[in-house]
């Protein structure tokens, strides 16, 4: 079906559309791909034997560079160059290095074909151009590459008379560099009108140093009896195969990932019962159909400690994740304390502890290895530990525990085959009390919609088509066990229906009935997720009869494709612009688009003129121009998630435009519902989903729509619905006035003469550098303390603010035997004003004074001057969180500030021991 036919469907005009031919500019620079990188990554050779020296110098050996290059970078030259002619082009890479000893091997390679051990070092070399082949072509220009520094390359670039093809136009040469930490980028830039200059992203996500990242999720109900499950644990690979490892040996599991979790509820322990209860579900990406297991062990040291043992598949093709269910746990002794239930995820290490050991620890073999040696190891750097809360103890009376979770795709929906969009929840009530006949229950949605049924889904009898809505309501079906719904329908319907007002397509109500006697309820509905969300679906409970709504995570809702803004487009006001503007719009899985989907693009008051659309994975797709706006109808879907790229964007009139920025929009049923079957033509619920109604006036226009004679600006309504869920790029096209020359600089004054500084004595920290203290060595843990290994009494104890560890400045004070309130010697003083801030002054006699401010993210520090007989003031200590009042351990109000700051303007070495959440102060030197 033509994209002109298929508009006319979708938006009921006919599109009557000059046919504007799709220009291709040479004038570009491009990538062959972005990749997918952790930090340390090489690209374009490997590193297989880094060595470091004392002074942290590293030194690469056994580079190979490898000659099935990841990425080439292309310039497309609008009139070609000559043997008698160059253009300079300067290469400068954000977060990324090019290695110096790589260089080296580059140029050998690129000089002879040949890896060496030692490569010589060099400042420049000269490689054939690769041309539009991936290997280098004698006759078709040069490429010399300069190594500038870590960052900066220089590229020149010389023609070649080729008689079949003239000057030449094109040149492609390989990148090699090393990955560092974040966003991985390019910059070109040339002097010369014929190169493309932009910024270009080398990697498709942030680079980071970690191989897991993990998600703990909460909406989990334990009764005070501790009956009751764990939430979800989400664990994701960023780098793919960390799961195992890399191991391809499906026998060996000496390499697998292996997570510690630890309880940090002292009422519960895990449930040794039902360790079979914890299963894998979800898998995602790579791992998708790799059949992972996992076994669940209790360390007999501690049940509040628990080992996720992972037996792994091998040669994944890219990074997944997967979701860890229903982890049992019970009550240690008796009734459990109502409130959260936090846990710990880490990542195992297997440095000190043998892994062999530890499977025979696990299979109780006999071992060297220890529980106690397991459950203190430290973690592994490859994550970061996670802690959360996973569950809530809850007193009796109602509560909901979630049976089922969706794990859907914006807009996407199957009615024919929906497991994975079916919620069940599972409501609680040993009292008896909330669970009655004659009780209204309303769901409300969060970041997805009810799914609607056919027609031949509720109507009994009735088989013509799959009609899904009307112009105001649609059917959505509810089930429970035991028939404790009750439907209210007209005649002819089928039960188990509830309808829905498309209005608020996220609300669903229903009365309760034959609930006299149950303790429990347990419903089913389908859910539709929201077109670009990516987030969690939480339902919303509340019932007629009880006393406060529930609110429970049901699911996790992935937007159906991803838009990436990578290159936006600036001109200059009144300067003519080249086409520019680079979009990637990437399926987040297979086939989210179906044949005839049409995208739609759009930038805010202006009309685009002209773009290049491409699309890799085998899909196939057509693009044209219609009243300022790009439409994209996709042809053919893809085999594996596909990319739609956008670049070259020509805006009409582009060197003309207003100075301001401009937003672009992109929208369309292609983006939003993929390939569902919803269809809620003339209906509200289109403005959801991204579908225009059919044009109100059709009867006037009819002549107009049978000759193809209508469009698309005709029916402003239905180009507001196209993109009233569309994806926003901010500022995607900026327009600039030219750059006006800087004024002459004015002569600098003459520098007014900088009186004699104050002197200052060189004592005020005396002989042993700790301003008349005494030698100390002070530990402060769990509101105990110890003062050169001996027991002292305090009042608070460290606390973590934000990350940040802070401590009692008068417990401190105690600790260094400094009195309070004293007129003379050492002293601690507390100062406090109505409507000033209170402050705090710890003093040193005549050697230090400290000033402490509350809500002030500074101490003050003044010296004494013994030439003088005052405090003189010498500076500040920044504090990254401000001085505050906090409870101590009996809940008195203390002021506490970030303990490094002080300890080290006390001359004190500070450290912190998170093991045992330690605060030492040290100052024997």
């Amino acid at each position: 079906m033509k994209l002109r036919q298929r508009l006319a469907m979708m938006l009921a005009t006919a599109m009557v559309t000059a046919s504007i031919p799709m220009v291709a500019f040479a004038n570009n620079t491009s990538l062959s791909q972005t990749l997918v990188l952790k930090k340390g990554n090489t690209v374009g050779y490997t590193d297989e034997d880094d060595t470091e020296d004392t002074d942290g110098n590293i030194t690469h050996n056994n580079i190979t560079v490898d000659d099935s290059f990841k990425q080439l970078l292309t310039f497309n030259i609008d009139i070609g160059i000559t043997d008698s002619e160059s253009i300079e082009v300067y290469l400068e890479g954000d977060n990324i290095k090019f290695d110096e000893t790589a260089f080296n091997h580059w140029a050998h390679w690129a000089t002879t074909g040949e890896n060496i051990d030692i490569a010589p070092e060099v400042n420049s070399f000269t490689m054939d151009n690769f041309y539009y082949g991936s290997a280098p072509e004698a006759d078709t220009g040069t490429i010399e590459v300069e190594y500038i520094g870590e960052n900066d390359l220089k590229i020149t670039l010389t023609g070649f008379n080729n008689t079949d093809d003239g000057p030449i136009r094109q040149f492609r040469m390989p990148l090699l560099y090393r990955a560092e930490d974040g966003d991985l980028k390019l910059k070109v830039t040339s002097y010369d009108g014929r190169i493309e200059e932009g910024t270009y992203a080398l990697s498709k996500e942030s680079v980071g140093d970690k191989n897991f990242t993990a998600q703990i999720h909460s909406g989990s109900i334990i009764s005070v009896e501790g009956d009751g499950h764990l939430g979800d644990i989400e664990i994701t690979e960023v780098v793919k195969n960390s799961f195992n490892s890399g191991n391809t040996d499906t026998t060996d599991t000496t390499d697998d990932a292996v997570f510690r979790v630890t309880l940090d509820s002292s009422d519960l322990i895990f449930d040794s019962g039902k360790l079979s209860d914890v299963i894998i579900e979800d898998e995602t990406y790579g791992l998708i159909s790799k059949n992972i297991d996992v076994n669940f062990v209790i360390s007999e040291e501690d049940e509040r400690v628990g080992y996720l043992i992972f037996e792994a598949p091998f040669n994944a093709t890219a990074p997944g994740g997967l979701k860890v269910k229903n982890i049992a746990v019970e009550a240690e002794d008796d009734d459990v304390s109502t409130g959260d239930v936090d846990i710990t995820l880490e990542l195992m290490k297997f440095d000190e502890i043998d892994r062999n050991d530890f499977n025979d620890l696990v299979d109780n073999n006999s071992t060297n290895l220890t529980w106690d040696d397991v459950d203190t190891a430290d973690e592994s750097e490859d994550m970061e530990p996670v802690d959360g809360v996973s569950a809530e103890v809850k007193e009796d009376g109602i509560s909901v525990s979630v049976e089922n979770e969706a794990d859907v795709f914006g807009g996407k929906y199957d009615y024919d085959d929906d497991d994975d969009h079916k919620v069940t929840l599972k409501f609680s009530d040993p009292t008896k009390e909330y669970l009655q006949d004659e009780g209204k229950v309303t769901i409300t949605l969060e970041g997805a919609t009810f799914a609607p049924v056919p027609a031949t889904e509720y109507i009994k009898g009735y088989d013509d088509g799959n009609d899904f809505a009307d112009e105001d309501a649609f059917y959505t079906k509810i089930e429970s066990e035991d028939d404790r719904i009750e439907y209210d329908l007209p005649d002819g319907l089928n039960e188990d229906f509830v309808l829905i007002d498309e209005s608020s397509p996220n609300v669903a109500e229903f009365d309760l009935q034959n609930l006299d006697d149950a303790d429990n309820l347990e419903i089913s509905f389908y859910v539709v997720g929201n077109p670009g969300s990516s987030a969690d679906i939480k339902a919303i409970v509340d019932g007629s009869k009880w006393d406060d709504p529930m609110i429970a995570t049901v699911g996790e809702v992935a937007p159906p494709t991803r838009v990436k803004l990578v290159q936006p487009i600036t001109v200059v006001e009144n300067e003519k612009a080249y086409p520019s503007g680079l979009i990637t719009i990437t399926e987040t899985d297979e086939r989210m688009f179906q044949a005839d989907d049409i995208i739609a693009f759009k930038i805010e008051d202006l009309d685009i003129e002209d773009a290049e659309v491409t699309a890799d994975n085998s899909m196939e797709i057509d693009s044209q121009i219609s009243n300022g706006h790009l439409l994209i109808q996709v042809q053919r879907r893809s085999n594996n998630p596909a990319t739609i790229t956008i670049s070259d964007i020509r805006i009409d009139g582009s060197g003309y435009v207003p100075v301001g920025e401009y937003d672009a929009y992109i929208g369309g049923q292609g983006m939003h519902i993929a390939n569902t079957k919803l269809n809620f033509e003339e209906s509200s619920s289109s403005k959801l989903l991204g579908i225009p109604d059919d044009a109100d006036d059709w009867e006037d226009n009819w002549d107009d729509y049978k000759n193809n004679e209508v469009n698309l600006e005709d029916f402003e309504d239905d180009i507001e619905e196209i993109f009233a869920a569309a994806f926003a790029l901010d500022g995607f096209f900026t327009s600039t006035r030219p750059v006006e020359p800087e004024p002459e600089p004015l002569p600098e004054p003459e520098p007014l003469p900088e009186p004699d500084p104050i002197p200052q004595p060189d004592d005020v920290k005396g002989e042993d550098g700790n301003y008349g203290l005494p030698n100390l060595d002070i530990r402060i843990s769990n509101g105990r303390a110890t003062v050169n290994g001996k027991y002292a009494q305090v009042a608070s104890e460290p606390q973590l603010v934000d990350g940040v560890t802070m401590v009692g400045v008068a417990d401190l004070a105690k600790l260094l035997g400094i009195p309070r309130d004293q007129e003379e010697g050492n002293t601690l003083n507390y100062l406090a004003v109505p409507g000033q801030p209170a402050l705090v002054t710890l003093k040193l006699d005549k050697r230090r004074i400290l000033e402490i401010e509350i809500g002030s993210y500074a101490i003050n520090i003044y010296d004494y001057d013994s030439l003088t007989g005052t405090y003189k003031p010498v500076g500040k200590k920044d504090l990254v969180k401000p001085a505050q009042i906090l409870p101590d351990n009996e809940g008195l109000s203390r002021t506490f500030v970030p303990m490094r700051p002080i300890g080290e303007a006390l001359g004190f070495t500070v450290d912190w021991n998170a093991a045992k959440s330690e605060a030492i102060f040290s100052n024997l030197y």
